[in-house]
């Protein structure tokens, strides 16, 4: 009795607090929200709805509503309003500091269209309360058409009518089902799954949504993606692209789109008027002079705050590409991260590195590494190494202590982990180590956006703390009533006489070149190769004053050459470093000055490798070997020697290398492709007829490195067994991984007697920069003993014909020898096929008629090996 009475009490007490919420009699009208400057005064956008219009439900085709229903709410029809554990849930959330949304359409249209966004256990009840009366006052029917003509759906269409006619260009009525599921898709995040700003996100929940509609009965095809219009600009020009990111970083803080669109929002951004202006104009003064198609970002941050005082990612608007948040290679702006982390490892600035170019590194997998212009510097402190831009010190530095420490110097600093979901600063899909971080992060091969480049310098200037970059300060409702509130998150994450060591180089950059702004300042330029060109794809200069740092970017859409108005390459320290000087001279006009910090001379100055590499490689290249598994990089014999290794063939162009070969009495080895040895057994026959030796190199030139030792040998075998049928009998004594990229296939095809085969020289003739250039790449690249890669096979080649036609004559006058690789391991005839009776077959030679090498050519196998047969 007590219990019913209880009941009874408590049903009676909420029926009557559910009869107390006043509601209005229809929703309110929406309301355009205003961004403002940092000062609070200065207007920087108005955002707010511009198309609405109200259509009954039955214009609204049937699989439309369905597709919503799937999306927000599948059992609509069934409840009577409310989800209890929907509501208990957001309550739970929302007390423990997180949040969580309405579970049904009819709590969403009261919360939407009768009460405020604040966050309140207040407004959850209220909430609970106006479901549950409008439940009782309309009919099913009447809510879901009330929702769908006010709920928001990005690109500024309040209702399902502008919703058609934003996406599609058509009236609801005429909407298709695979139409219907992309509205229904953008309700539950306007801005990240509208296909104009993220095709990919949009696409996924898109077909989530046809997947539910499929569970429940209510699709009976499977339709198609269907063709979207692309956004119209609601906020031209520059701002426009500061919307986006406000938008997107409200969204974070539970302050919705739809809100933003329609409540009538005061948002207190963290931009400056003076700096982003500044920002605007200077890059349209820079850019003004330059060729069409060059394309420049700028992010400006406080370092005190993390806040982002200017922000440029382009000119076209709300939904188009922003430069400012896309990565790309950083290049040599990288290179302060490396001594950030060398620092913090207890290596000095002013410690001595051996900047020699070119120079080999394990990590460069036989690829030499050059300094620009080939600059020398063997012993050469990480100052000057800065200053001068060189990568060998900073690549011997990171292989030191290792490429993740680099890394997660640079996640501490400010770059994010990840992009898109995808991991950052490390290979992708298709490079030789796939999730891993190679230490070529030395000299900025991996990609990050202008705005984390903007917040590592500003970690810099700020002493070591990184604060998190944001743009909005507060929101606010009509009323006054405070909505949100930015809280800084700052975190020391490098000690401030590190830092200070930093800044001390860093500003002797800046002193060095042509770029002051007229206060004292640091920083760093850089470029990104384009391809094995003189040209760049992407320029940079990041740096800052104590008051202000800014990342400069400038590349086109789409990575390729990117040259001045004279017809020059851009580099860093051209056009992005004078937009950087007038940018920061201009944004802190009438600003005082302020010192940046002593040096502290953190770390120790008698640990670099100036004169160790040299000592160091001299024993490894005259008398040591490497061991079986390693990939061998030298001749067999010593001295002024070369060997000659083709790569991807046989091919058509095989048979002109042989006949060069032959005339100039060369012997060669050369990296078969399984599959192309079935399609040119000849070839094979008659390489080794003339003397030269075979390598193995994978059936289908797949990347070995990504695939498990017992599918290494099974590709190895395989490759063998089609060389034995092509050539009986013939050895086959090397080995080389495709893109030389080996994991354990280097272990397995030494144990299976071939030696793994690396390089030393490559002139990179994949990008068929002309059969000069090829020639003049390897001259520059050889040293003694060295292994040259040069391909057979994989595209045109009669430029490497041409260039080998030049170049191995003038070689052998300036005293070059040919030579072999040599070997580590023994080789062992592989397992010789019955011959066919075919004349062909008959004329290959027996392994012990095999022709020698070129006259005085070594053939000496390493310590501890024997010769193949």
């Amino acid at each position: 009795m007590v219990a019913l009475l209880l009941c009874g009490a408590g049903a009676a007490s909420m029926e009557a607090y559910v009869e107390s919420v006043p509601m209005s009699a229809g929703p309110a009208e929406p309301q355009a929200s205003t961004l403002y400057y940092r000062d609070g005064r200065t207007i920087l956008a108005r955002v707010g709805t511009t198309d609405h219009s109200d259509v009954p439900l039955s214009s609204v085709p049937p699989a439309v509503r369905s597709a919503v229903l799937a999306a927000e709410d599948r059992d609509f029809y069934d409840h009577s309003g409310v989800s209890i554990r929907g509501v208990l849930r957001a309550v739970v959330a929302d007390v423990g500091g997180s949040r969580q949304g309405a579970s049904t359409i009819t709590q969403q249209y009261a919360r939407n269209a009768f009460l405020t966004q604040d966050v309140s256990v207040e407004r959850k009840a209220k909430e609970f309360a106006i479901a549950i009366r409008l439940e009782r006052e309309h009919t099913k029917d009447e809510i879901l058409e009330r929702y769908l003509n006010t709920i928001y759906y990005g690109r500024g269409a309040y209702g399902i009518a502008a919703a058609a006619n934003a996406y599609f260009g058509i009236t609801p009525d005429r909407l298709t089902a695979a139409q219907g599921a992309v509205l229904a898709s953008v309700i539950k995040d306007p801005y990240g799954f509208d296909p104009a700003n993220d095709a990919s996100a949009a696409r996924s929940r898109w077909e989530w949504v046809i997947k539910s509609e499929r569970e429940q009965g209510w699709l009976a095809e499977e339709p198609h993606y269907p063709p979207v219009n692309p956004a119209t600009v609601q906020a031209p020009g520059p701002d426009g692209l500061v919307v986006d990111r406000v938008e997107r970083e409200l969204a974070g803080h539970g302050v919705t789109p739809r809100a933003l669109h329609t409540l009538g929002l005061s948002i207190i951004t963290t931009l400056d008027p003076a700096a982003h202006g500044a920002a605007v104009n200077q890059v349209a003064a820079h850019l003004a002079s330059q060729p069409k198609g060059l394309r420049a970002a700028l992010v400006a941050v406080d370092p005190a705050t993390g806040g982002v005082r200017a922000y440029y990612g382009g000119d076209q608007g709300r939904g188009y590409f922003d430069d400012a948040s896309a990565a790309h290679p950083a290049a040599s702006t990288f290179k302060p991260v490396v001594l950030a982390a060398a620092l913090r490892e207890g290596i000095g600035y002013l410690s001595r590195w051996d900047g020699s170019s070119p120079r080999l590194f394990a990590g460069r997998l036989g690829v030499p590494l050059s300094n620009r212009g080939d600059q020398q510097c063997p012993s050469c402190t990480l100052e000057k190494s800065m200053v001068e831009s060189l990568n060998t010190p900073f690549y011997a530095v990171t292989e030191e202590i290792g490429a993740a420490t680099v890394r997660s110097m640079a996640y501490d600093l400010g770059v994010a982990r990840t992009y898109g979901g995808a991991p950052t600063l490390v290979d992708a899909k298709g490079d030789p180590t796939p999730g891993r971080t190679r230490s070529d992060i030395a000299i900025g091969r991996y990609p990050v956006t202008p705005g984390d480049l903007a917040s590592v310098y500003a970690t810099f200037a700020a002493g070591g703390v990184r604060h998190d970059r944001y743009f909005v300060e507060s929101v606010s409702t009509p009323d006054g009533r405070r909505l949100w509130t930015s809280a800084p998150v700052a975190k020391r994450v490098l000690d401030s006489k590190a830092a200070a060591d930093v800044s001390t180089v860093l500003s002797a950059v800046v002193r060095g070149g042509d770029v002051l702004p007229g206060r004292p300042a640091a920083g760093k330029a850089g470029a990104q190769q384009w391809g094995d060109t003189k040209d760049n794809q992407d320029a940079w200069m990041a740096g800052y004053t104590p008051e202000l740092a800014t990342a400069v970017w400038l590349g086109k859409a789409r990575p390729g050459p990117i040259r001045d108005s004279a017809g020059d390459a851009i580099k860093g320290e051209t056009v992005p470093a004078r937009l950087w000087r007038d940018f920061t001279r201009d944004a802190l006009d009438g600003t005082p000055k302020t010192a940046l910090p002593r040096p502290a001379h953190v770390g120790r100055i008698d640990v670099g490798d100036a004169g160790r590499s040299k000592a160091a490689a001299r024993p490894k290249d005259e008398d040591s070997r490497p061991a079986p598994g390693v990939p061998v990089v030298n001749t067999a014999g010593k001295g002024r020697r070369l060997a000659l290794t083709f790569d991807d063939g046989p091919s058509p162009y095989t048979a002109q290398v042989l006949d060069l070969l032959a005339e100039q009495r060369v012997k060669a080895t050369f990296c078969m492709v399984g599959e192309e040895v079935e399609r040119y057994p000849e070839l094979v026959r008659r390489v080794v007829a003339e003397g030269h030796q075979l390598c193995n190199h994978s059936w289908k030139h797949d990347d070995l490195g990504r695939v498990s030792a017992v599918a290494a040998r099974d590709d190895i075998i395989r490759t063998n067994e089609a060389i034995a049928a092509a050539a009986p009998g013939a050895p086959v004594p090397y080995f080389r991984a495709p893109y030389g990229s080996w994991g354990s296939s280097a272990k397995v095809g030494s144990d299976l007697g071939q030696t793994p085969l690396g390089w030393v020289v490559d002139p990179d003739d994949w990008l068929l920069p002309g059969a000069d250039v090829i020639a003049d790449r390897i001259e520059k690249q050889l040293r003694p003993r060295a292994i040259v890669l040069i391909h057979d096979g994989g595209g045109e080649r009669e430029q490497t014909v041409a260039a080998l036609t030049k170049l191995i004559p003038k070689l052998k006058r300036d005293g070059w020898r040919f030579d072999l690789p040599e070997r580590t391991v023994m080789s062992r005839p592989l397992p010789q096929a019955p011959a066919p009776e075919s004349s062909s077959a008959s004329a290959s030679p027996s392994p012990s008629t095999t022709p020698t090498p070129e006259a005085g050519a070594s053939t000496r196998p390493s310590s501890g090996a024997t010769p193949g047969p």
